[in-house]
């Protein structure tokens, strides 16, 4: 089942793409589950109620509660990173009020078949690779973490200390290894470390800052490929809402 949030105060916008989502069900191979609202209020409402999205295209018009407030009331208030935000709005020139919010995509009216299969086609594949997990072996037990629970790791002699939002996990292994197991989004800096670029709040060509104030060193063999790649990320994340 993939949660679907829809919220505009126009009702024939609204019906339209429940029509096209519902239509894509059976390509993607996903049930949807699809909720409408037509003002920010009412949405805000049910969120608070524990309503709960894995997408909301979001209006950013509507007469009230604008779609950048709800935006953030989702991201700060409700401290909700995981629901993918989809804005739209029949104009442009909101990149930078919408960045800071980390959203999906930004749609312009009127929205085309194509571009909504396409950011659904997003918004599935990122949910299934926030779901993936990192297995380690402590003694003779074995733990699995979800990786986007994962800011990045480190090793120091034969351990790896793997940081996490909640906390740090310790393990022996070798970080070759652990590279070997993680998903796209993951990457090696240094001989001793590897990050997860969805935790990067700052980077200069010698080190990069984690989200939660890290500052870790990037070494010579791998600075030109990490500022490549780095730079490549946060571009596609500023073209989704440009």
């Amino acid at each position: 089942m993939y949660r679907v949030g829809i919220c505009d105060d126009d009702k024939i916008l609204c019906s339209l793409l429940e029509e096209q989502i519902q239509g894509l069900s059976a390509e993607f191979l996903v049930k949807f589950e699809i909720e409408v609202w037509y003002s920010g209020e009412s949405l805000e409402c049910d969120l608070k109620k524990g309503v709960g999205l894995d997408i909301l295209f979001l209006d950013i018009e509507l007469l009230q509660k604008n779609g950048i407030e709800i935006g953030a009331f989702i991201r700060d208030e409700m401290e909700d990173t995981d629901t993918h935000i989809v804005f739209i709005s029949s104009k442009q020139g909101y990149a930078m009020e919408l960045f800071k919010m980390q959203p999906l995509e930004f749609l312009v009216k009127p929205i085309s078949a194509v571009r909504l299969k396409e950011v659904l086609e997003r918004s599935i594949k990122r949910k299934k690779y926030a779901e993936s997990c990192f297995e380690y072996q402590r003694g003779s037990r074995i733990f699995r973490v979800s990786v986007k629970e994962i800011l990045y790791f480190t090793s120091m002699d034969k351990k790896i200390l793997m940081i996490k939002k909640d906390g740090q996990e310790e393990f022996y292994g070798k970080l070759k290894n652990v590279m070997e197991q993680l998903p796209a989004g993951f990457l090696m800096i240094h001989q001793s470390y590897v990050i997860h670029q969805e935790y990067v709040s700052e980077y200069s060509y010698e080190s990069i800052k984690m989200m939660n104030g890290d500052v870790l060193s990037v070494s010579k063999p791998y600075r030109k490929e990490v500022r490549a790649k780095i730079k490549q990320y946060l571009k596609e994340k500023m073209y989704n809402v440009l």
